[in-house]
């Protein structure tokens, strides 16, 4: 992945709605080159889709909360189980498998702490679900890491590593 494929993956991290003319006025590219390369980054899987931003309170579910899960089944049917729950007023958003104690952490939207209570009930109706712990989250700081941030942090790790060299 060269600069412009970089370029190109932050522009449409920031807005998956841009069209390849608006890409090509950014990057030095023409729209046709810019086309190739998106096709290109979509068929090595460094783009999988494109999503919207959603504001949540406005959507009426303004609390994010994070349930931890163990379970007695495989974390990868547990995972896909508790992905396909239908609760009211409730989003279950990310499901990632985890290291430690705890086998899938969910990352949830729901309306009220009655809704989170109601997630958490049907979460316990998934075969194999044998203990939750939830945390409610009272701030989002950094939701959404910036692709430009990521990489000069690793340019300030790479940096430092060289300095203990010398």
């Amino acid at each position: 992945m060269d600069n412009i494929d970089q370029q190109l993956v932050h522009l449409l991290s920031e807005n998956g709605r841009m069209t390849h003319e608006e890409l090509a006025r950014v990057v030095p590219l023409s729209r046709p080159a810019v086309h190739e390369r998106i096709k290109r980054l979509e068929a090595c899987g460094i783009i999988r889709g494109y999503h919207a931003q959603i504001n949540w309170e406005a959507l009426g579910q303004p609390l994010t909360a994070f349930i931890w899960v163990t379970s007695r089944e495989k974390s990868e049917d547990t995972a896909t189980a508790l992905m396909h729950l239908n609760c009211p007023d409730a989003v279950i958003e990310e499901c990632y498998g985890m290291t430690g104690e705890w086998c899938l952490l969910l990352k949830v939207r729901v309306a009220s702490p009655g809704a989170l209570k109601d997630l958490i009930d049907c979460v316990y109706t998934v075969p194999g679900v044998q203990n939750t712990l939830t945390n409610l989250s009272l701030a989002a700081y950094h939701e959404e890491l910036e692709l430009g941030e990521t990489h000069s942090q690793e340019g300030a790790v790479r940096k430092r590593k060289a300095e203990r060299k010398k």
